[in-house]
């Protein structure tokens, strides 16, 4: 038994959202900008203390903590961004694509 594909837009009243997957691509994008950008400013202002640490260790610890902490945070980043990018193509979701639609 095949399901049927809803339209949101006409059963729904959403206006804009054809599926649920259009909705989806729209809130990931910003997310991800956001999720990036936060990533930048963290790594900046861990340079930034390691910098004016004036060679106290326990800042010097503090700030390449930060700094390991934003290089993981890019990679756990970059990761869930391919995830969301092609693993939904994979099992035969491709309304759900955020580049390419």
């Amino acid at each position: 038994m095949t399901p049927t594909p809803v339209n949101l837009k006409s059963q729904f009243g959403f206006g804009y959202f054809e599926n649920l997957g259009q909705g989806f691509s729209l809130l990931v994008m910003p997310i991800f900008e956001i999720a990036g950008v936060a990533v930048i400013i963290y790594l900046l202002i861990g340079g930034i203390k390691y910098m004016t640490s004036a060679g106290d260790k326990n800042a010097v610890a503090s700030a390449q903590q930060m700094i390991t902490h934003a290089i993981i945070g890019f990679i756990l980043l970059v990761l869930l961004f391919v995830i969301v990018q092609f693993v939904p193509e994979f099992f035969g979701a491709g309304a759900l694509k955020i580049i390419g639609r």
